[in-house]
């Protein structure tokens, strides 16, 4: 079936941008070109963690160097968090220090973000204003959070994502002790997904121990050793099983929310009339690669997943991607 690129709203001289992503589909990539626009001010992962401590955000940007190599991101002017140091002209408070903590790592599939994480992205918006630009929000762990953020009728946004194939490759696990250990502590501070996911973790993990850890709400250090080291104990099927539920979720919640979905070659192909819409430079985007390994494996651990848990999960049974 031939893609189409969704239109957002009509640009506004107030349009803020809601961009929303998961990890490893070229987010950070766009978020870099919006960088570079003088119309508009970045806040990168509003709902990470990190955006909440002034420690953290001095951190991140001492790291950064290393965080970019890491990730294999696109070069990042200033710290990937210095917005949220910027003050409220409201409040006259730092972003950092009106950050509700209860949007973070582990309610990621919550559909309905607490008014204080609402009116703290409201914060967010009167920064920019107050320099004249539009906000661009870089989610890069939507979940199900789109479905509870509105978007105002000067407000446009839209959902990136990528083909399941190449972005579980691209999380490089079991190499990298990220992008699966936090998916999987996702996955696992939802009621509707947690069992799923116990039922794919090995026989020997004690649910007990894992169900009480996670009820006593640990430090987002915990979580995700806690991740790693389930992370450790699965197999490749399982493993891409705990990625392409999340993938199905997250893509199922923003098409009930009503968000364009769009790829990277979606941008690269219909580059003139985006960057009309937007005002914004994407000529240094590069489209992300094809998997051309393991495809008919990848297929049949799909099938089995849609077939044990479809009943349970509607977004399962219900084919949103495109393959290459």
């Amino acid at each position: 079936m031939k893609k189409t690129f969704q239109s957002p709203k009509p640009h506004s001289s107030k349009g803020h941008v809601f961009a929303h992503a998961m990890w490893r589909t070229g987010s950070t990539a766009i978020a870099r070109c919006f960088l570079a626009s003088d119309n508009y001010l970045v806040f990168y992962e509003p709902f990470h963690e990190s955006c909440g401590s002034l420690t953290r955000i001095n951190q991140m940007r001492q790291d950064q160097s290393r965080q970019t190599q890491e990730l294999r991101h696109p070069a990042w002017t200033g710290g990937y968090f210095d917005t949220y140091l910027l003050k409220d002209p409201l409040t006259g408070k730092p972003l950092w220090t009106l950050f509700d903590r209860s949007s973070t790592l582990s309610t990621t599939y919550r559909t309905r973000p607490h008014p204080r994480a609402l009116a703290y992205l409201d914060a967010c918006k009167r920064v920019a204003e107050d320099q004249g630009k539009r906000a661009f929000f870089g989610f890069c762990r939507s979940g199900q959070h789109a479905q509870g953020i509105p978007i105002g009728p000067d407000e446009s946004g839209f959902y990136l994502y990528r083909d399941p194939h190449s972005q579980f490759l691209s999380y490089d696990w079991p190499k990298n002790e990220y992008f699966l250990p936090c998916t999987l502590i996702q996955l696992l501070s939802s009621k509707a997904t947690r069992k799923v996911v116990l039922d794919l973790l090995p026989n020997d993990t004690s649910r007990v121990r894992l169900f009480t850890f996670l009820m006593r709400r640990p430090s987002f250090e915990r979580q995700i050793a806690l991740g790693r080291t389930l992370a450790k104990q699965l197999t490749p099927r399982s493993a891409y099983q705990m990625f392409y539920l999340s993938h199905c979720i997250t893509l199922h919640a923003a098409r009930q929310a009503g968000l364009p979905c769009v790829t990277m070659d979606d941008f690269n192909l219909r580059r003139a009339e985006i960057q009309a819409q937007y005002g914004v430079d994407f000529t240094l985007l590069r489209p992300t690669r094809p998997a051309h390994d393991d495809v008919d494996q990848f297929d049949a651990w799909e099938k089995e997943l849609q077939e044990r848990f479809g009943a349970q999960i509607p977004a399962l049974s219900i084919t949103f991607h495109s393959k290459a």
